[in-house]
């Protein structure tokens, strides 16, 4: 190695390994460039009286909204909290007590069993609170505006953590959860992105023949390999294999493990908590049948009790209805965050491995795509079969999601809200004609 090619070699590795711990650090460097941007450009926006998007009030709809919103969309990597973050709140210290977090590099999260805000029966003062809150539900406003800086399903995230704080804690582990997943998809992105391009550089810089001294030449039929060549291909290939050993080694020792653990724990604390809320559905249920049974003659009081059982019932059911319709948010989610990464790390490395190539032609002379096409064909093929290894363990870097199966758990479709709410108004029918026939036909 010359001492041109020593340098390069340092400076391409200080810059993987730089892009190695940007990659990893995630949204901070985002964040701190942000902050910085807006101490900026905050006065600047204030001297020309631009005002910062918030969302717009019910039933109005702001056309400000319309002209930063692209630009703004953009600046989504610099914000420290999602819309759905802001709108479920800060205070889970309960729940952050109740997240079992596990792992180094990657990691798995786990609700403890025994989490559970919501009481475990439906007393007549549990009962209450859940009418006040479904009353002020059912009695609102659908909202029609958005903020377009966010997406959709963000924004949709948001409209349910406010329109449900009861399950807010609830929520907040299902997010938290979502970005565990989403996180070990990113990090084992950027680890197998580095392995590539460190098997890449090491064979630019080393692979010259001189650190595997093989005898030669060696003939094949018409194929005819010298010295040099043979030990360029033992070193391609020992690096290779060792690179794709390393991939084989972290995906199913490290990753996998975690991630299905991830899947498993989502899958399981959803279920308990939604059997939680079918024991209150079904508590509220035989209440309301049972309302015009008992010794009680207070009109008034026959009223309150009537209204206060179907408004649990209709509560209850929208409740895990949402519930439901915010896990598709946080799986959609995943997948879609997951597909970001696959593309979008790969191809960071690949622009930065370019763009450091052309720094050192300038700075040294050295060209990683001539040295390349030195290494030989050989060389060529195995680093196409190990990117192709690492195409594949990407590929299936969310086939986990398959422990999450909506039939194991009391879902929303498991209630049969239509034949609930007929067998409660029947019911009231039933004593309604009951009584007409015992007082002559008529009240």
């Amino acid at each position: 190695m010359t001492e041109g090619s020593t340098l390069s070699g340092l400076i391409l590795l200080i810059g993987i390994g730089a892009l190695f711990i940007l990659m990893l650090a995630r949204q901070i460097p985002f964040q701190i460039i942000g902050r910085i941007m807006a101490s900026i450009f905050r006065p600047i926006g204030k001297l020309f009286g631009l005002k910062a998007i918030t969302r717009a009030g019910p039933g109005s709809v702001r056309p400000a909204h319309m002209g930063p919103s692209a630009w703004a969309a953009l600046s989504r990597a610099a914000r420290s909290q999602t819309e759905t973050e802001k709108a479920l709140g800060a205070d889970f210290s309960h729940e952050d007590a109740h997240l079992k977090r596990n792992g180094f590099l990657f990691h798995w999260t786990g609700v403890k069993v025994g989490y559970i805000r919501t009481p475990g029966e439906l007393t007549l003062d549990v009962a209450e609170d859940y009418y006040r809150q479904g009353a002020t539900f059912l009695n609102g406003r659908v909202k029609i505006s958005a903020n377009p800086q966010n997406l959709y399903e963000d924004e949709e995230g948001a409209v349910i953590a406010e329109y449900f704080p009861a399950d807010a804690g609830c929520l907040y582990l299902l997010n938290e959860m979502r970005k565990t997943i989403n996180s070990n998809v990113r990090k084992l992105t950027v680890v197998f992105s580095t392995i590539i391009a460190i098997v890449l550089i090491i064979n630019l810089l080393y692979n010259d023949g001189s650190l595997i001294a093989l005898a030669g030449p060696m003939s094949l039929g018409p194929l005819t390999m010298s010295a040099t060549d043979l030990s360029q291909a033992a070193f391609a290939a020992l690096s290779t294999i060792g690179g794709a050993f390393a991939m084989w080694i972290i995906y199913f020792m490290e990753y996998v493990p975690y991630q299905r653990n991830n899947f498993r724990e989502l899958s399981n604390f959803v279920t308990r908590y939604l059997a939680r809320l079918n024991d209150h559905f079904r508590t509220a249920e035989g209440q309301a049948k049972s309302v015009t049974v008992g010794q009680e003659k207070d009109a008034a009081k026959f009223s309150h009790s009537a209204r206060m059982w179907h408004t649990n019932v209709l509560w209850i059911a929208q409740r895990i209805f949402f519930i439901e319709t915010f896990v598709r948010n946080i799986m959609f989610q995943m997948l879609r965050n997951s597909g970001y990464y696959l593309v979008f790390v790969p191809l960071i490395f690949t622009v930065v491995l370019a763009g450091l190539n052309l720094a050192l032609i300038e700075w040294t002379g050295f060209d990683a795509g001539a040295r390349l096409a030195d290494l030989g064909v050989i060389f060529l093929i195995l680093f196409v079969v190990l990117v192709s290894i690492y195409a594949v363990f990407l590929r299936r870097s969310m086939a986990s999601i398959d422990e999450i199966n909506q039939d194991e758990w009391i879902g929303f479709d498991s209630l049969l809200l239509e034949n609930v709410l007929g067998e409660i108004v029947g019911k009231y029918a039933e004593d309604v004609g009951y009584w007409k026939n015992r007082i002559g036909g008529s009240f």
